[in-house]
Formats: C-alpha cells, sequence, structure tokens
C-alpha cells in the first residue's frame, strides 16, 4: 500500500539468495535495480587503506553494471533499501554497529549512479558525487554468515521524478 504522506511502499524483494525488506517510491521512473555485491564490507572508521577503497570500487562498479550505459540524474528522488550481511569472524568476532558501514556504501552507490559512461569505477579516487537526494534510506542488518564467503550487501535503489 501506498503512504499518502511520503509516497513510499513497503516491499519485499528477492535479491541473489536472500529476501531483503525494501521501501520503494510508489511512481518510479526506472525499474529499480536489485544487486547483491559479495565481498567483505569495510566500515567508515577504516583508514583510507586500499582494503576500503577496494570495496567502494566494487559495490561502484555493480552499480554502474546494473544502471545500463547512461549517468542516473541526481536530480531525481531517490529510496535505498541496503542489507548487511556479516561473517563476525571477519571482523574479529566484535560487536559490529551496522551504521558505521552505510557510508562507504552510500558513497560508491552514488559514484555508480552518476559518474559518467566512460569512468571505470575502478579508477575513482574522489567519492564526492551528490546523494543529496537518497531521500529515504533503509538500513538493515541480515542474521550473521557462517561462512566468510557469504558476507556481503543486497541494495535496492528506486527512483522517480515525482
Amino acid at each position: 500500500m501506498v503512504s499518502k504522506n511520503t509516497g513510499l511502499i513497503a516491499n519485499e524483494r528477492k535479491i541473489g539468495s536472500w529476501t531483503i525488506p525494501t521501501i520503494e517510491l510508489a511512481y518510479p521512473t526506472l525499474e529499480p535495480l536489485l544487486l547483491e555485491v559479495p565481498g567483505e564490507i569495510v566500515n567508515e572508521s577504516t583508514d583510507k587503506t586500499k582494503k576500503k577503497l577496494d570495496w567502494k570500487r566494487c559495490v561502484a562498479t555493480r552499480v554502474k553494471a546494473a544502471r545500463g550505459e547512461e549517468s542516473w540524474d541526481s536530480g531525481t528522488r531517490f529510496a535505498i533499501s541496503m542489507s548487511f550481511k556479516f561473517n563476525p569472524k571477519k571482523h574479529g568476532n566484535q560487536r559490529l554497529d551496522v551504521e558505521n558501514y552505510v557510508k562507504p556504501v552510500v558513497d560508491a552507490i552514488a559514484a555508480g549512479l552518476f559518474c559518467p559512461p566512460e569512468t571505470e569505477p575502478k579508477n575513482i579516487t574522489n567519492w564526492n558525487y551528490d546523494d543529496s537526494n537518497f531521500n529515504t534510506l533503509l538500513i538493515h542488518r541480515l542474521p550473521d554468515a557462517n561462512d566468510p564467503q557469504s558476507e556481503g550487501i543486497a541494495v535496492c535503489i528506486s527512483s522517480s521524478i515525482r
């Protein structure tokens, strides 16, 4: 059901091997992008290490491939749902605050959506793509992965000019 106040729909989507909750715009301009990004999730407090850069480039590459040839208009409205599946062993079996892992993903989503067609995400060094219209974010933590190879994220990106 569409919320009259927000123009959003709560939904569930199958992305890869996971079914995730999503918040989507009721009148999308394009079909929502659905993508799974396997790999070790890196957080915002990680130094500007190669590991963090590689993670952001991986996410941006997947988003760019899913968006198609042309970059999307950063002036439209976006609703983004992100589900995180962690393997605690990869993170020193520490308690994980999921919000610390959101910013690198948001930066990478913006880069993947808005970079020019000729830009290779593996070469991006400046992550200042405009994400000011990412008006609605749903952040969800999936049950932990027992297998280190099962860590990663699932993302749903919905956009609308309304």
